[in-house]
C-alpha cells in the first residue's frame, strides 16, 4: 500500500489541540495592529499599497528570495532593487549605504528560516535614509530580535499562517505605523465552509484524527457523489496539494521550475483584498502554541545532530537562539544536483529557492545567489512523526552523505538503532 507523502506543512489533528495556548517565545499574532489576510503574498501587496508604493518606485528586495516576495511590487509597477545579504542572511548595510537610493520607497527584510535577524540595525538604517521597512516574518511567526518581538520592528510586518498552523490558506500583517490598510471584503459562506472541510480532510488523510478519519473521508466522498461537483467542499486533489505544499508564498513548487515563468506568481488582486476565512482565523487565534514552539525547536536540533559530521553537506546555521521557533532547517549541500530532483520525486519535505526573479545581479560578498543553489530547506514542523524523520533523513543520507566520516553501513546502523 502506497504511503501518504510526508506533510510539508502542519496538519490538523488531536495532537494540535494539546498544550498551553501561550509559549515562552513571543508570537506575532499577539501584536496590536494585527490584520488577517489570505496569504503572505497578499500581505506584501497590501503593505506596499498601504505605504503608497506605485509606478516607478524602488523596492529593496534581497538576492535570496522566493519570487512571491518580488511579484507584489512588480504587479504594482514598482521596480525591484536587489541587495546582497551576508553569511547569516542580514542585509549588507555597508553596500546599501554606497548606492544611490533616491527612488527607493520601501525595503523588504526577511527573517530567513525562522531565525531572527538583527532588526535594530536595519530599522536604524531605514529611518536614517527615509525608507519604510516591511519586516518579512513569513518564516518567523514566533521570536524576538533584540529587545522587541519579531514583527514589531517594521513600519509594517507581514507573516504567513500556513507555515506554522494547520490551515489551507492564511497570512497576516501588523500595522506599526500610521499607514492605513486597504479595505478587505468578506469571502462568503462557501469559502468559510471550504476552509473548514480542507482542514479536516487533510488531517484525516494523514490519519491524525483517530476515531474520525474514516468517517470524515467517507462522508466527504458521499457528499461529492451526491452533489456531482462538490462545490462547497475541497476536492481530493486540493487536500493532497495542501499536504505537499512547500514554498514561501502559497504556491506548490514543480520539480523543474525552470520551465515556468514569473507570471505564475502574479497577484490575484481580488483574492488579495479578501478577508481570511473564519475557520482559519479561529485556528490562528485558538491553537495552543507551546507545542508548536517546543517541537519545532526539538526537530531542528534533531536534524542538526543527525546531519552533522558528513562530507558534502553540513547544517548551515546549527545553533538556535533561545527566542525563536524555526520554520525550516537550512542544510548546505556541496553538490545538490541531481539529488534534489530525486528528493522531489520521492515527495520528501524539502525545497530550495532556486528560481530567482529576472535581473538579480552578482555582487561581491553576496551570499544570496550561492544560497539559492546550495541551501536546501528541510521541514521541521510540529506535525512530523518519528517515522517521517526516518524516511526523510534516510533519503538525505543515501543521496548526499559521502563516505568520508561515516560509512554507509554506519549510517544504516544508526538509522536502525533510532
Amino acid at each position: 500500500m502506497q504511503r501518504e507523502p510526508i506533510p510539508r506543512l502542519p496538519v490538523f489533528g488531536w495532537q494540535a489541540l494539546r498544550g498551553r495556548r501561550d509559549a515562552a517565545v513571543p508570537c506575532l499574532l499577539d501584536l496590536p495592529g494585527l490584520h488577517y489576510t489570505t496569504s503572505g503574498r497578499a500581505s506584501i501587496l497590501l503593505a506596499l499599497q498601504a505605504l503608497g508604493v506605485g509606478q516607478g518606485d524602488g523596492v529593496l528586495v534581497p538576492t535570496y528570495h522566493c519570487p512571491t516576495m518580488v511579484a507584489p511590487a512588480a504587479d504594482l509597477g514598482a521596480v525591484p532593487v536587489f541587495y546582497p545579504i551576508d553569511e547569516r542572511g542580514a542585509p549588507d548595510l555597508a553596500w546599501l549605504s554606497r548606492q544611490n537610493l533616491s527612488h527607493v520607497r520601501v525595503m523588504l527584510a526577511a527573517h530567513y528560516f525562522g531565525l531572527p535577524q538583527p532588526m535594530g540595525d536595519i530599522r536604524r538604517w531605514c529611518t536614517g535614509h527615509g525608507i519604510s521597512l516591511i519586516e518579512d516574518c513569513a518564516h518567523a511567526l514566533f521570536g524576538r530580535s533584540g529587545e522587541r518581538p519579531i514583527g514589531a520592528w517594521g513600519d509594517i510586518a507581514i507573516a504567513s499562517l500556513t507555515k506554522f498552523l494547520p490551515v489551507p490558506e492564511g497570512g497576516c500583517l501588523v500595522m506599526n505605523s500610521g499607514a492605513r490598510l486597504p479595505p478587505l471584503r468578506d469571502c462568503g459562506a462557501t469559502t468559510h465552509l471550504r476552509a473548514a472541510v480542507d482542514i479536516l480532510e487533510v488531517g484525516a488523510l494523514q490519519q491524525r484524527l483517530a476515531g474520525f478519519n474514516g468517517l470524515i473521508l467517507g462522508s466527504l466522498a458521499a457528499l461529492r457523489r451526491l452533489s456531482g461537483r462538490g462545490a462547497a467542499t475541497a476536492t481530493p486533489a486540493t487536500a493532497k496539494a495542501q499536504i505537499k505544499k512547500s514554498d514561501g508564498g502559497g504556491h506548490t513548487e514543480t520539480l523543474h521550475s525552470e520551465t515556468n515563468n514569473n507570471a505564475d506568481f502574479s497577484i490575484d488582486f481580488d483574492l488579495a483584498h479578501r478577508q481570511l476565512a473564519r475557520p482559519c482565523r479561529w485556528v490562528a487565534s485558538a491553537m495552543p502554541r507551546e507545542r508548536i514552539v517546543a517541537l519545532r525547536r526539538r526537530n531542528y536540533e534533531l536534524l542538526q545532530q543527525r546531519l552533522a559530521g558528513h562530507n558534502g553537506l553540513h547544517p548551515m546555521l546549527p545553533l538556535l537562539t533561545p527566542y525563536c521557533a524555526p520554520y525550516v532547517f537550512p542544510l548546505w549541500v556541496e553538490r545538490p544536483d541531481p539529488g534534489y530532483a530525486e528528493l522531489r520525486r520521492l515527495e520528501m519535505p524539502v525545497f530550495r529557492w532556486d528560481r530567482l526573479w529576472p535581473g538579480v545581479p552578482q555582487m561581491p560578498g553576496d551570499h544570496g545567489l550561492r544560497w539559492s543553489h546550495h541551501v536546501l530547506q528541510l521541514a521541521c514542523h510540529q506535525d512530523l512523526t518519528e517515522a517521517d524523520f526516518e524516511r526523510f533523513i534516510g533519503a538525505l543520507l543515501r543521496l548526499y552523505a559521502s563516505p568520508g566520516r561515516q560509512s554507509e553501513r554506519q549510517t544504516t546502523e544508526a538509522l536502525e538503532q533510532r
